[in-house]
C-alpha cells in the first residue's frame, strides 16, 4: 500500500525577535575588602588590534558604564614589590652574608683550637725526650724533702737570753725591769726555782716573765690591801720554759704556761734542779739587797 501523506499546511516556525538580557549590575565589593582579579591572557590570535585595527586600543577605549574599579576601604592598593631586587650587603644578599660569617667565625675557631693542640702537643713531647735524655745518661729528677723544724736546745736561745747555749756565762748574771720600781732579778740557767706557784701564764721571752713577777709584787698589796695576808703574797722568782712558748708542746706537757710566778722565800742554794720530762728550766730570783 502506498505511503500517505498529510496535505494539511505545515506551519512556519515563529520567528519572534531574540530578548536581549542587559548585563547585571556589577557587585559591590565589601568595605576592606579586595576581591580577587584574574588576569586576562592575552593571545595575538585573539587581539581584535592585530586582527582588525579598527578596534580601539584599550588605553583610548572609553570605560564601560557597568565596570567597577575595586578599591580598599584604606585608599588605593600600593604597587607590588614582588619585582623589587633583595637588599644586598656587600654585593651579597643578607641570608648568604649572614651565612659568609658564620662559616668564617667557625674557621677560626677551629683553627685556633688546632694550634693550641698543636703547641701543648709539643711541649709534651719536649718533655717526654727531656725525660728520656735524662733517664738513658743516669739521671733522676730531684727530689725536695721539707721538713718541719726540730726542738733543740739552740732554737731557744733568742727567748732565754742565752742559757741554751752558753749557761755557764748567762748564769749569775742580772736583769733589771724596766717597770714597777725597777726591780733587779739574777738569772740561774738549768735551774728551778722552789715553792708552789702564785700564777702561771704565757710570756713571750725569759724577761717578759720576770716582768711578770714584777708586776704581780706592785699590783697584789695595793689592790688586797685589806687583806693581812697580801703582803706576804708577793713574787719572789720565776721558773721559765722556753720549750712551752710553743703551745703544742705546752698542750702536749698538760702545761698551763711557760712563766710560773714563785713565791719567798727564794735563794740560790734553795734552786732545784729541773724534773718537767727533759725540757730546760731555767730560774730567776728576786734581789733584795738593792
Amino acid at each position: 500500500m502506498p505511503p500517505r501523506y498529510d496535505e494539511a499546511p505545515e506551519l512556519a516556525p515563529p520567528n519572534y525577535p531574540e530578548v536581549h538580557h542587559p548585563p547585571a549590575a556589577p557587585e559591590v565589593a565589601a568595605y576592606g575588602h579586595v576581591p580577587p582579579v584574574t588576569p586576562m591572557k592575552i593571545e595575538e590570535s585573539t587581539n581584535p588590534s592585530t586582527i582588525n585595527p579598527s578596534y580601539a586600543s584599550p588605553e583610548t577605549q572609553s570605560a564601560s558604564p557597568y565596570a567597577y574599579e575595586y578599591q580598599s576601604g584604606y585608599g588605593p592598593i600600593p604597587p607590588s614589590e614582588r619585582g623589587r631586587a633583595p637588599k644586598r650587603i656587600m654585593g651579597c644578599t643578607v641570608l648568604v652574608f649572614i651565612l659568609s660569617v658564620i662559616i668564617a667565625l667557625l674557621s677560626a675557631a677551629v683553627i685556633g683550637l688546632a694550634a693550641g693542640t698543636g703547641v701543648e702537643a709539643s711541649r709534651a713531647n719536649d718533655a717526654e725526650a727531656r725525660l728520656a735524655s735524662m733517664s738513658a745518661s743516669g739521671g733522676s729528677p730531684t727530689t725536695v724533702t721539707v721538713t718541719a723544724p726540730t726542738s733543740t736546745p739552740s732554737d731557744f736561745s733568742n727567748i732565754d737570753n742565752g742559757c741554751s747555749t752558753n749557761s755557764a756565762e748567762v748564769t749569775g748574771t742580772t736583769y733589771a725591769s724596766a717597770f714597777f720600781n725597777r726591780p733587779i732579778f739574777t738569772m740561774y740557767c738549768n735551774s728551778d726555782a722552789p715553792n708552789n706557784p702564785l700564777s702561771s701564764l704565757f710570756v713571750g721571752d725569759f724577761n717578759d716573765c720576770m716582768d711578770a713577777c714584777a708586776s704581780y709584787s706592785f699590783y697584789i698589796p695595793s689592790d688586797f690591801s685589806t687583806n693581812s695576808t697580801s703582803n706576804n703574797a708577793t713574787c719572789a722568782g720565776v721558773s721559765f720554759i722556753p720549750a712551752w712558748t710553743n703551745r703544742t708542746f705546752a698542750v702536749e706537757g698538760n702545761a698551763p704556761g711557760n712563766c710560773y710566778l714563785k713565791p719567798g722565800p727564794q735563794n740560790k742554794t734553795a734552786l732545784n734542779n729541773p724534773n718537767i720530762g727533759g725540757s730546760a728550766v731555767h730560774a730567776a730570783i728576786l734581789n733584795t739587797e738593792s
